[in-house]
């Protein structure tokens, strides 16, 4: 596997969202912003399979986006 020198993690555009910040009440929140869902199911001897599974394919996830950018340029 090639190394990466994380010059892409440079160039990745957000939106031009430029220092967020949040202020008054929790009903004064920006429009499209909203709390991820409680995750329940994550209780018992299976919790931390459960988030470590999770984890490893978050890593596939974007080590495949990455050799796609780097195919790309």
């Amino acid at each position: 596997m090639t190394r990466f020198d994380g010059s892409a993690a440079l160039t990745l555009d957000f939106g031009g969202v430029v220092g967020v910040t949040t202020t008054g009440a929790m009903s004064s929140r920006a429009p499209g912003l909203r709390l991820a869902a409680p995750t329940g199911g994550l209780r018992g001897p299976d919790k931390y399979r459960v988030l470590e599974h999770r984890r490893r394919q978050a890593q596939i996830k974007a080590r495949h986006l990455l050799e796609l950018m780097e195919e790309a340029r």
